[in-house]
């Protein structure tokens, strides 16, 4: 059996996705050197869980499923930034604001997870929906680049939306030249308890 690439996430709903797409437009005409996640890609990543086996897959979804029940909660995505700071750009993001039952989620995955050696990030949670990836060093210095930095200054705290956060899913992601397509393999919907 072939390995899996799996993370965990949270889809967007249809209205803020699109005024996230309607913000970016001028970030996107900057020129700046960047391969833009596609719209029915973009979501919040709870946690990248990186290739296991096919068995492997199936009992992640099994344990999701088992996390304690939770109520459904909203979240609210403010500004746009990149990672990291300085001169360079390897991700291109919109923000989400802080948020108790968000961190609850992560925390319940990776509390979750650890049983079947899935390790813990080593970085600290920082929840943001990924737009864009920088590509390789051409987006350091020059005219576009600045032109994209000085926008990020402009909309890093423009408001682009809020939506009720019903389910989390169990994605797989098959890397193409084209960029990634991803697969839901399981919704788990939030409930009341």
């Amino acid at each position: 059996m072939a390995p899996m690439r799996l993370f965990t996430g949270i889809a967007l709903d249809d209205e803020v996705r699109e005024n996230v797409l309607k913000e970016l437009k001028p970030l996107r005409k900057a020129g700046a050197p960047l391969r833009f996640t596609d719209a029915l890609n973009l979501h919040l990543t709870l946690k990248f869980i990186g290739e296991v086996a096919e068995s492997v897959a199936a009992r992640v979804g099994t344990i999701l499923e088992a996390l304690p029940p939770m109520p459904p909660f909203r979240l609210r995505l403010r500004g746009f930034g990149k990672f990291p700071p300085g001169d360079g750009l390897n991700i291109l993001w919109a923000g989400v604001e802080a948020s108790p039952e968000l961190r609850t989620l992560f925390n319940g995955v990776e509390d979750a997870l650890a049983p079947l050696g899935i390790g813990r990030d080593a970085r600290p949670f920082h929840p943001h929906v990924t737009l864009g990836r920088g590509q390789a060093r051409s987006t350091r210095g020059g005219d576009e680049f600045k032109r994209l930095v000085s926008l990020l200054r402009e909309k890093s705290d423009v408001f682009l939306g809020e939506w009720q956060v019903a389910a989390h899913r169990l994605y797989s992601s098959r890397l193409t030249p084209n960029g990634p397509f991803y697969t839901v393999l399981k919704e788990i919907p939030l409930v009341e308890s």
